[in-house]
């Protein structure tokens, strides 16, 4: 977007250009007709300033500020983002000075806002003086002008009601609760050791706050929060048996598990059934044989699924008017990807007097969608203590370089000081990290940070330097992979994997070494497009592990026919959409394999735990390729850091923007990216970039307030 285009007489071009720039999506420029066509007589430089409000509230903000300042701040480090998101995209090396400055919108924002503030826009903003949702009967306006102490915002209709929603909702459900003794602290960690199987000799001792948490969920609603191995299931599994234990009555209620996406609903039911696992087989007896049983056999679902969405009504079957049964249990992890509008649509479907448990980690990254309302609700105004916060991580310990720098992570993102961190200072050399103070020992740590910068001196690299040391990069990080094809090529689809199929148990075998061998490594990437972006890394790969297969198999005099489906023995999908009809959800990954010559998709789905099913397969199911829709999937060697929240990998290669500024270059993304990995994470950026993603907290504007 050039300097003259702020100019021009048309707000048909200026949108364009907006979409051009990807601060836009197409959908807006309906809605913003849409806009001018109810309100007729909106000024030309307010009809710009509605569309930069709509570039902010796509990124996840629920409100904008009607304060020329905090506006520009806000479109400061949004322009600024697309510019430097446009030039790290680009296939040729382009100029940032080309560019408008933020500043060149200055009257754009001015005049917009004082429009908004003096003249009549009711018939497309309503202004609303208390936090109260919209009637149910009315006609509700795109737009709602909020008018408070603290300053105005403009809402999107939606979200302001979704926020009213949830802060009274909140105020039902959560009490103000208090901290359990030390001596109540010593009963519960003893009880839970004598419940549990011996460790490598040891008993199994649970942290401090999850003994609280464990403790006050037998008479509260929590929020439990912590990092990536701080027990969270693990709490909710105890919470869940003493409850059962201590009130037999519950045992006829429902537990409902429930998550945002499919895979983290089915991650949490198997972390509950492996805790299970570690519990001493006469604690599952007598009395307790229910407890066991009806926890064994939970079912987990999505959140959008336990609402169970109406096509007809065009609304959720279970809302404020049909809620679900009192007599209820409520499991929610991952909440930190849960937006504003599920989180409202979920909490007024809750009666008062069910129990719920909210488990997520704020320093992640937010929901793809608006509102970042896990942050929002544990900044609690009023003083109320429903929260437990685990701050113990049994992944990550004092001998974790993984778990450090998280902690460091995170402690810029709570004091929001970016003096607190200074960049490590290691290189890769081979495979092991050398400090760069030659005299400095490197400890024994259980796990690694690595960082590796593709730039060899101060001079930037230009857009084919740049290609060629990736190439290079992936070609040799490819090579442990190559191995996927010859896996996949030995996996018969047609055999279930159960005894009387399989009874030497060869084909669950080379499904699992080749399922492990899947979950080694992966690259995760902050963007999708450009050269450090998912599609031109996957591509690749995918070209140097075929390389590799046929230079192999043609040392072995044989020659390999690539499918016309496209897809190959042994690369890794991940699912894009959901498939609800084959129980398929977002973020699911697998692995090709051919039944003949029809590519499936091969993915580990644990088969029902009932003791009244006899078992018919193993933990693997097939899939045809030909019945999903092709953009429903999509190749998986590298995955945007926003997909692999809830995975873990044993090593992770992290990609980070190269520009400065890049809208993308977060606290929150390489919070979540590093936290994937169990082993060893490698860091692919320079001083400058590493240090400006950890210093820069993205922040969204939600508005809740308890």
């Amino acid at each position: 977007m050039e300097n003259k285009i702020l100019a021009i007489e048309s707000i048909d071009d200026f949108i364009e250009d907006l979409i051009e720039m990807r601060g836009l999506v197409p959908l807006d420029k309906h809605l913003l007709h849409l806009l001018f066509e109810i309100k007729s007589d909106i000024p030309l430089h307010t009809r710009k300033f509605l569309t930069l409000c709509m570039s902010l509230l796509d990124d996840g903000n629920t409100r904008v500020p009607l304060d020329a300042a905090q506006f520009t701040d806000m479109w400061t480090r949004k322009w600024n983002g697309l510019v430097m998101l446009r030039v790290s995209t680009a296939e040729e090396d382009i100029d940032e000075n080309a560019f408008a400055t933020a500043d060149d919108f200055a009257s754009i924002i001015s005049e917009g806002i004082q429009d908004i503030l003096t003249n009549d826009f009711s018939a497309i903003m309503e202004s609303r003086e208390t936090d109260t949702e919209s009637a149910e009967d009315s006609l509700s306006k795109p737009f709602i002008l909020a008018k408070r102490p603290n300053g105005t915002h403009l809402y999107f209709t939606k979200h302001f009601d979704a926020k009213c929603v949830i802060e009274k909702a909140a105020n039902i459900l959560f009490k103000n609760g208090r901290k359990p003794s030390k001596d109540e602290i010593a009963q519960c960690t003893e009880k839970v050791a004598n419940m549990c199987k011996l460790k490598d000799g040891k008993k199994f001792i649970i942290k401090e706050r999850q003994a609280e948490a464990i403790i006050r969920g037998q008479t509260e609603n929590l929020v439990v929060t912590g990092g990536p191995g701080t027990g969270k299931t693990t709490v909710v599994l105890y919470i869940l048996w003493n409850l059962l234990a201590s009130h037999s009555e519950m045992l006829d209620w429902n537990i409902y598990l429930a998550a945002p996406s499919g895979k983290a609903a089915d991650r949490m039911r198997e972390s509950l059934v492996g805790g299970l696992s570690n519990i001493l087989d006469e604690q599952k007896t007598g009395d307790n044989e229910r407890i066991f049983r009806k926890l064994n056999e939970l079912e987990s679902s999505t959140i959008h699924r336990l609402l169970r969405f109406s096509r007809s009504k065009g609304c959720f079957t279970f809302n404020r008017k049909e809620q679900f049964p009192k007599n209820s249990i409520f499991v929610i992890d991952e909440a930190s990807m849960i937006d504003i509008e599920m989180f409202a649509a979920l909490l007024e479907a809750i009666p008062e007097g069910a129990r719920i448990f909210i488990l997520g980690d704020s320093f992640q990254l937010p929901s793809v969608d608006s509102g970042a309302v896990l942050g929002e609700i544990l900044k609690v105004q009023s003083g109320k203590n429903f929260s437990v916060k685990l701050n113990e991580s049994n992944r990550f310990d004092d001998r974790s370089n993984i778990g450090k720098l998280a902690a460091e992570i995170k402690e810029v993102a709570e004091c929001n000081d970016s003096n607190k961190f200074v960049p490590h200072k290691f290189t890769i050399t081979g495979e092991e990290p050398v400090s760069e103070n030659e005299n400095t020992s490197f400890p024994e740590f259980k796990d690694k940070v690595l960082y590796k910068c593709l730039e060899t001196d101060d001079k930037p690299l230009t857009k084919k330097e740049e290609e060629k040391l990736i190439e290079s990069f992936i070609g040799k990080w490819s090579e442990e992979f190559a191995k996927l094809p010859e896996l996949a090529e030995q996996i018969n689809p047609q055999r279930t994997g159960i005894e009387a199929d399989d009874p030497d148990k060869i084909e669950t075998k080379r499904r699992n070494d080749i399922w492990r061998l899947s979950l080694t490594k992966r690259i995760l990437c902050a963007e999708r497009r450009g050269l450090r972006g998912i599609e031109n890394i996957n591509k690749k790969v995918c070209s140097k592990i075929k390389s590799l297969w046929r230079t192999k198999k043609k040392k072995e005099g044989k020659t390999v026919q690539w499918d016309d489906s496209g897809y190959f023995p042994g690369q890794l999908l991940i699912i894009t959409k959901n498939q609800e009809m084959f129980k398929l959800y977002n973020g699911d990954t697998g692995i090709v394999v051919f039944d003949g010559n029809t590519p499936c998709l091969m993915l580990k789905k644990a088969a029902p735990h009932r003791k009244d099913l006899q078992k018919t397969r193993d933990d693997y199911v097939f899939y045809p390729l030909s019945v999903l829709p092709e953009d429903s999937i999509s190749t998986a060697f590298a995955i945007t850091i926003h997909k692999s929240q809830g995975s873990e990998y044993n090593h992770v290669t992290m990609f980070l923007p190269t520009k400065i500024g890049h809208p993308l270059l977060t606290n929150q993304i390489i919070y979540t990216g590093i936290t994937r990995a169990m082993e060893s994470v490698t860091i692919i950026a320079n001083d400058d970039t590493f240090r400006a993603a950890v210093t820069t907290v993205s922040e969204r504007d939600t508005g809740i307030s308890l």
